[in-house]
This record gives structure tokens, sequence and C-alpha cells, in this order.
């Protein structure tokens, strides 16, 4: 640019000193030294600029454009890189975790049962027994078996509260369902206590369950020791979920004589197993069932079994949740899973479905990414397999519900809403809505919905674990 300037100012000199000198001589002009500077000087800067005026407007305004250009570019690079982040998102934190058994008990039945209620919006019936402040017959989701159970035991439970003497109830009754499978569980300890352990021996040798010749007091010690290596597992722990306003009301000793009762019948010293209650609140439930997870995730060598129980079919219950409502539908449940870290295995037992948990991660094309939930067939059907634990009638989660599932094949119809089933009995009912998707046909990956969790439970690939894992297990 500055050399087309200066070549066209010395063209201009040029051109133009000629014709002046020559005109002057011809005329025998005289110039002074004004004319000088007027005609070698000025008139060609003069001539110059109107010359490269054009030329340089264009250039001015090319180098404006290109400049704008520039700064558009930046910022669309910025957006888009902003929008390549967020559609990526952050990896997300998983828990992963082996489902062995699951179980879900309500007024709408057992396991499938309340997932086809749920489908046909079944209602909760009048209450003949429990009665609201004008003494009048209420709605619940009363559990009509437990009734009988109770009238039964009634001497035996007279002094626990009518609360804890149905949560209890639930409870065994969990117990009960996995009880071929919480069998071949007592037999794993066994095996893995006296092949790992070997200081377990005496309770084992006592235990009338074990009559196995293999562990009789004739024979010699060591000789009694030899037994095939299996792979080790150390513990059972019985974690059980329960709503926080009964933590002063709940009688541990009585619960714990009951169970332990139980799992000695079912051939487990009291050395080989755990028992744990949690009590719990609605807002606390995402952060404390986090916690446990995490805390089995880190037991790969212990299996647990969570039960989440709840009943607030209980008269004086009533009489105090009317002084601050005009109505109230309580409700009973309990809800089970057996969980175990990924590299533990059960001799004869294979997983029946894998539990895989993220929290406080809403974006779901990252969730698609990282499990690969592309191209399910269940997209293209109309059965319900997303599970959603929030309330229907709060607006604000409709609303976040439909932006996670916008960019997604997941349509309306696909969702079945849990909640309503459990009335106003609220403390545990994610936790039973969560072991309910367990449920869910095994054709699927159930999908489990709440604002913070999202559980997806997807049937266990039938592979034999690899050398890294069986070493795992076996040390």
């Amino acid at each position: 640019m500055v050399k087309k300037i200066l070549a066209t100012l010395i063209s201009c000199f040029i051109l133009i000193g000629l014709v002046v000198v020559y005109y002057w001589r011809d005329i025998q002009y005289q110039p002074e030294s004004a004319d000088l500077i007027n005609y070698f000087l000025i008139l060609p800067m003069v001539i110059t600029l109107i010359l490269l005026l054009p030329w340089l407007i264009y250039k001015a305004y090319q180098t404006y454009q290109q400049k704008k250009q520039q700064t558009l570019d930046t910022e669309q690079n910025q957006e888009s890189g902003a929008t390549e982040q967020q559609d990526a998102g952050p990896e997300s934190k998983w828990l992963t975790l082996n489902l062995y058994a699951a179980g879900a008990y309500s007024a709408l039945g057992e396991n499938d049962a309340i997932l086809e209620g749920i489908k046909a919006f079944t209602s909760p019936e009048l209450d003949h027994k429990l009665l609201n402040f004008q003494g009048l017959p209420i709605l619940s989701y009363r559990i009509e078996f437990l009734d009988q159970q109770s009238e039964s035991e009634e001497d035996e439970q007279s002094f626990l509260s009518v609360r804890q003497q149905r949560i209890t109830a639930l409870i065994h009754h969990q117990i009960e369902q996995h009880t071929e499978l919480l069998l071949s569980i007592a037999d794993h300890l066994k095996r893995s206590s006296l092949f790992y352990e070997s200081q377990n021996l005496h309770e084992y040798r006592m235990h009338p369950a074990w009559s196995d010749p293999a562990f009789s007091g004739d024979e010699d010690e060591t000789e009694s020791m030899q037994i095939e290596q299996v792979y080790r597992l150390d513990k059972l722990n019985l974690h059980i979920l329960l709503p926080e306003d009964v933590v002063h009301t709940w009688n541990d000793t009585s619960s714990n004589e009951n169970i332990q009762t139980i799992f000695y019948d079912l051939g487990l010293i009291p050395q080989k197993f755990h028992i744990e209650y949690h009590f719990m609140s609605e807002a606390s439930t995402d952060q404390l069932l986090v916690e446990l997870l995490e805390r089995i995730h880190n037991q790969p060598h212990e299996i647990s079994l969570l039960v989440a129980a709840d009943s607030e079919i209980d008269q004086e219950m009533m009489d105090e949740k009317f002084l601050g409502a005009n109505t109230y539908i309580p409700a009973e449940y309990v809800g089970s899973s057996c969980l175990a870290h990924p590299a533990l295995q059960l001799e004869q037992l294979q997983p029946l479905k894998t539990l895989k948990l993220v929290a406080h991660q809403n974006n779901l094309k990252q969730i698609f990414k990282e499990l690969d939930l592309h191209d399910l067939p269940q997209y293209q059907d109309e059965d319900p397999f997303v599970l959603v634990l929030e309330d229907a009638t709060n607006i604000k989660m409709v609303k976040g519900l439909e932006q996670f599932f916008a960019q997604s094949p997941v349509e309306q119809h696909h969702y079945l809403y849990c909640k309503p089933t459990v009335g106003h009995t609220e403390n545990v009912a994610k936790l039973f809505g969560l072991m309910l998707g367990a449920h869910l046909p095994d054709s699927q990956v159930g999908f489990v919905y709440s604002q913070d969790l999202k559980a997806f439970i997807q049937p266990f690939p039938e592979t034999i674990p690899d050398h890294e894992n069986a070493q795992l297990l076996i040390d």
C-alpha cells in the first residue's frame, strides 16, 4: 500500500514537473519560491490524493468488513464451543451395582401388579378403621393382609406401637420373599468364611442348620477346614430405611431380635450379618441414598439387602395429621433390593439386572452417550418405561421433566407416575419407587427419574467375569 502511494506520488511529481518546466521555458517565466512549492510539492500531492482516494476508500471499507467478519467468526466460534461444551457436559459420576433381587408390596399388590395398578390409576379405598376429625372414614392405601397378621401377633407385639407393628410386618414380608436368595448367601458365607478365615468354625459346627459331616466335631480340625475354594464373601448387610418421624419411637431391640432369629434359622450366624437403620425424610432421601450406595460400591466382598418401609395406617398418627390438613391419604408399602459391587459373584447365582445411578446430571444427551441408549426398540413402543418419582401436580417439576426428555425419543406416554399410589406417605416414597423400577419388563431399560437422581436399570449381560474381577473376589 505504501509503495503504491509513493509510486503514484513520484509519477505525479515527475509528470507535473516536466509539464511545468517546459511551460515556464516556453513563456520565459521566472518562478518564485512559492511557485516551486505549489507546483512541485503541493500539486503532486493533491493530484495523487485525488487519484488514490477511491482506491483508499475501497481498501478502508474492505478492511472494515474483514475486521467485522473476524469479530463475528470469533463470537460464533465461542458460542459454538460453549454449545458443544454444554451438549457434552461434564462427565457424569456413575454408581454401578449388580441387582440380585428386588421386591415391592403395597395396597396395589406385589411387584408387577403394582405397575399394572399404576397404569390403571388405582385410587385409594374408603377405610372404615381410620377416621378424620369429624369421625368419618377416610381414604387410604391399606394392605388388608397386615390386619390379619397383626391380629395373630397382637399379644407378642402389644408393647410396640401400631405403626411399628405394621412396618415390622412389611419388613418381615420382604425378607421372606428373598428366602431362597438368603439361603444361598448363607451357604456362600459359610464356605467363604471357612476357606479364608476359619475362626468361625466353632459357630458353624454348633449351628443346627449345618449337619454336614465335614463340620462335625469328631473330624480332625485340619481335615474339616479342607473346603473347595470359593469367591470371597465376608458379610451380609441389612439396611432398613425408615421414615424419620419414627426415630424416637422405634424399638431397635425388638426389631433386631426378630430379624436375628429369622437370619439364624436361614443359616446365618451373627458374625456374618450386620443390621443398620437409616431414618430419612423426603428432602434427605437423595443424599442419603447416594451415600449408602457409595458405601455398597466400596464393599467388593460384601452384599447388601436394602428394605425401605413405611406405614401410616395408625389412628393416633391420623389424629395428628388432621390437625394441620383437611384431607390426608395415608398408605403403607415396602420395597427391597439386594445389591452388590459389580466384581462380586455369588455361587450359582447371577444378577438379575444392573443398576446405574447418576446424581445432579440433567444433560440427557451426555447420559445417552455414556450409556449408549440411542436406538432402543422400546422408544417405538407404547408401553411406559420411565418411572417418575416426582409429584405430577408440581408445575416446575413437570417442566423440568419435559425439558430433560425434550431432545430424546422418549414421549409423554412413556411416563409412569408412581407417587400418587403412596398417598401422602412420602418420607421413603422415592426409595420405594426406585425399587419398584426393577420390576419394569426385562426386555426394557428402565428409567427412574427424579430431579436430582436418575437411575437406569438394565438387564444383566450373561457374561463370565473377566480374570481381573475374579482375582479381586478371590483376593
